[in-house]
């Protein structure tokens, strides 16, 4: 039987990237202006003026809409995580339970730990979401910085003292990371 529940199209962002870009739109817009109205102009910036308004406008709104989609995603895991308490849950089960990816799922959880709004460890031997437990965690000297996928499927990630994602270092004989939820074996 397959699972046919829809998923949210709304997608996590976590970011403010849209805002960023909506000034530069409007900034070129601003000098464009300018440079029209002092018969200067660089680049032919003086004939954009008034046109980069347009585009500023519609990355402000969609920056805007990205910020309440956030907002409501991280509220629904907030209230998933308060009400399971000190239970562990599956990833998957969590994402059929809120209507939420997966990938997104896990960068709303860490986006709301480092905030401080909810504690939560991965379990080590079955990779599980354990809610109500904290991770101290502690940076393996020999880190480097993060591996992608590929990088890490290439090691052996038995014999690694660290998790190559995040460099946590995770008790001995663990198959998943207690601070991110990486597979180690």
């Amino acid at each position: 039987m397959t699972d046919d529940r829809q998923y949210t199209k709304k997608q996590y962002t976590g970011n403010w990237s849209a805002f960023g870009t909506a000034a530069v739109f409007a900034l070129i817009g601003v000098l464009g202006i300018v440079f029209f109205y002092t018969d200067a102009d660089f680049i032919g910036l003086s004939a954009w003026g008034y046109y980069m308004f347009i585009p500023a406008f519609f990355i402000l709104l969609g920056g805007i809409s990205g910020l309440l989609t956030d907002r409501r995603l991280k509220r629904a895991m907030l209230v998933t995580a308060q009400a399971k308490g000190n239970s562990s849950v599956k990833l998957e089960a969590l994402s059929v339970e809120t209507n939420i990816r997966t990938n997104d799922i896990l960068r709303i959880l860490l986006d709301l730990r480092n905030e401080g709004f909810i504690k939560y460890r991965y379990d080590t031997a079955s990779g599980e979401i354990v809610f109500g437990e904290s991770v101290s965690y502690q940076q393996a000297p020999e880190f480097t910085g993060p591996m992608t996928t590929r990088q890490a499927s290439t090691q052996d990630l038995t014999s690694s003292t660290y998790c190559p994602y995040c460099g946590h270092k995770p008790p001995v004989g663990a198959q998943f990371c207690e601070s991110c939820g990486s597979k180690l074996v």
